[in-house]
């Protein structure tokens, strides 16, 4: 890919040959550099049942390098802890990674999600919900509660991008979106999220429809969760990651997932 750009725009051109002219955006971008499966973990039977999350989080960080296929972007009007809010999107982004630095732009057809950061100075972010989590999970890599300044989301839905090529988009219901404000580096202001947690409900139904390939294995999200179909290392001591629907109107159990995340700024092209 290549990149040229002025303060007043840039013009992108990607490996197809396909252009996309724009000005720089005012917005508070922030690409998702490091995405990290935390809870539940998720068992493959390769020659005998085990914990593969370490193998899912590494292609999922394949995929989130810089130049990988899944671009995850957060854009805030602005990114400012002295705010006691601001609008806050979740977006599906196509970069470029030179010289000049990243710069993102809206992918076509690429999910978004309008919400707004709830901004926190001096308590911590917590949106976890501890019934839900696995405490045999925890000395790998908890959920992450972000100290502050830091921001949260109101609970709605949330659509990810593919978590790896090949993949739906991930839905999560009851969702929450936060994250620690991060100052240093080039420049001033805020110029990473740290600290970040993505949580969100996936019921039974929508769980069995995520599938594919990672790592040139098949993949089926419910298969993988002990609990649902996923293999049991122990069958003696069998462990259940499954979870009761947020909303007790729904009875239909299924998942609350938890991924850790941290990101970096870049150039956001309108």
């Amino acid at each position: 890919m290549t990149s040229s750009s002025s303060d007043s725009g840039a013009t992108t051109t990607d490996g197809t040959g396909s252009t996309t002219t724009g000005a720089v955006s005012n917005l508070d971008a922030y690409r998702l550099t490091s995405v990290t499966i935390v809870d539940p973990h998720v068992y493959y039977d390769l020659g005998g049942c085990g914990d593969r999350t370490a193998l899912m989080n590494y292609a999922i960080s394949e995929e989130t390098k810089p130049g990988g296929a899944v671009n995850m972007m957060l854009l805030f009007d602005p990114a400012d802890p002295n705010a006691l809010s601001a609008p806050m999107v979740l977006a599906e982004g196509e970069c470029t990674f030179d010289g000049d630095g990243t710069r993102c732009w809206q992918k076509e057809a690429g999910t978004l999600v309008k919400t707004s950061a709830m901004n926190s100075a001096d308590l911590a972010c917590d949106v976890t919900l501890p019934t839900t989590i696995n405490p045999l999970y925890m000395a790998e890599g908890a959920p992450n509660v972000a100290p502050p300044p830091c921001f949260t989301s109101p609970r709605g839905t949330v659509i990810l991008p593919s978590l790896a090529e090949g993949l739906p988009p991930l839905v999560l219901y009851d969702a929450q979106v936060s994250g620690a404000y991060g100052f240093g580096g080039i420049g001033p202001g805020i110029n990473k999220l740290q600290g970040g947690l993505i949580t969100g409900f996936i019921p039974e139904s929508s769980a069995r429809e995520i599938e594919g390939l990672i790592a040139d294995l098949p993949f089926n999200l419910w298969g993988t969760i002990a609990g649902g179909d996923g293999c049991q290392p122990d069958i003696n001591n069998p462990i259940d990651d499954t979870d009761p629907d947020p909303n007790p109107e729904n009875l239909e159990r299924g998942i609350q997932m938890y991924l850790n995340f941290e990101a970096e700024r870049v150039v956001w092209l309108e």
